[in-house]
């Protein structure tokens, strides 16, 4: 299938129910990457969404990215808020709405071969944490739990390990969650 073919793929599927039929868990789940420091966040009109956290997206976060990760385009950057109480079954991110901005702004990439397992374009999707773990906060990827430090950074395989987060602490679990492209 061709990009194009699969953005309109994934405007057809339920990404929690496709995602464990075509996850890998023998793919690699993540790659840590260098430590980040973290900057100073203002968490200001978080909205809740139906994946199981609060997010928020705003201009100085963005830049942050930039310099951090200057290699990247097409970053997309925001800020996790999981509520106690809240979890996130396990998906994939499919990405469909993302790839769709890019292939928006470079046509000619529609037409590229594209799968899971052999992506067309290769986005980077990390997760930086803001605060050190406290109990009950679970971020599991291909059944590894991730242990974190503020400021531990992970790369994603997006496409392939299935991951899934829960808050059964008291505490408010803040992440950031960087996503872009190296051409």
């Amino acid at each position: 299938m061709n990009l194009k073919e699969y953005i309109s793929w994934t405007k057809t599927i339920n990404e929690y129910k496709t995602a464990p039929t075509v996850a890998n868990a023998d793919a690699w789940g993540f790659k840590k990457l260098k430590k980040v420091n973290v900057p100073e966040i203002k968490i200001e009109n978080a909205t809740e969404g139906d994946e199981g956290y609060w997010s928020v997206r705003n201009n100085e976060l963005n830049n942050w990215a930039k310099e951090i990760w200057s290699d990247l385009v097409f970053l997309d950057t925001k800020i996790q808020i999981q509520k106690p109480g809240q979890v996130c079954k396990p998906h994939l991110d499919f990405l469909g709405y993302y790839l769709e901005d890019i292939c928006m702004a470079h046509p000619g990439l529609l037409k590229l071969k594209h799968s899971l397992e052999t992506p067309a374009i290769d986005i980077w999707r990390m997760f930086i944490a803001v605060e050190d773990r406290v109990w009950g906060q679970r971020f599991v990827i291909n059944d590894w739990d991730w242990i974190w430090k503020a400021g531990d950074c992970i790369r994603l395989n997006n496409w392939r390990a299935l991951h899934w987060t829960e808050n059964t602490s008291k505490k408010d679990r803040i992440i950031i969650k960087v996503t872009g492209v190296k051409f």
